[in-house]
This record gives C-alpha cells, sequence and structure tokens, in this order.
C-alpha cells in the first residue's frame, strides 16, 4: 500500500481497528478472553507480532514494536572510532 501509515499506540487501537475481541481473537488463533486481556495490559504476545503486524501493514497501518514488549532499533550514533 503506497502513501503514509497511520501510527497506532494501543493495543485497544489495534484491536478495534481489527475488528474487535473475537475478530482478532480468529486472527491469532486464541480466544476472545485472552484478547480482552490484551487490551488491560496494552500489551500482546510476542507470538502474534507477525500475524498483527502484517495485517496491519495491509491495510495501511503501523503498531510500536514494544506493544510486544520488544525493544525497538535505535536511532544510528556516529561512531568516532569508525569516523
Amino acid at each position: 500500500m503506497a502513501g503514509i501509515m497511520t501510527t497506532l499506540e494501543t493495543a485497544t487501537e489495534i484491536i478495534d481497528l481489527l475488528g474487535g475481541n473475537v475478530a482478532v481473537a480468529k486472527l491469532t488463533s486464541t480466544t476472545p478472553k485472552a484478547v480482552s486481556n490484551w487490551r488491560g495490559f496494552n500489551r500482546f504476545p510476542a507470538d502474534t507480532f507477525l500475524v498483527i503486524k502484517t495485517e496491519l501493514v495491509r491495510i495501511g497501518h503501523f503498531a510500536p514494536d514494544h506493544l510486544w514488549s520488544m525493544r525497538e532499533h535505535p536511532a544510528p550514533t556516529s561512531n568516532p572510532a569508525h569516523s
């Protein structure tokens, strides 16, 4: 999809966008109760990373990796030893 992707900042925003607890449970092969818990924790399990991120990209959205308790890639810094 071309253009600027919309960034979603919370698990609730993502779950709602993807159709709610039941739809996300089906997408991730889990239960609506588990999805409800993700809302409360504002975190997704690591094993849902690829399926949710892929679906978000497909529909033109982005979510930060920290919502899966993953570290963000640090911004490049200059390294004086290699300059």
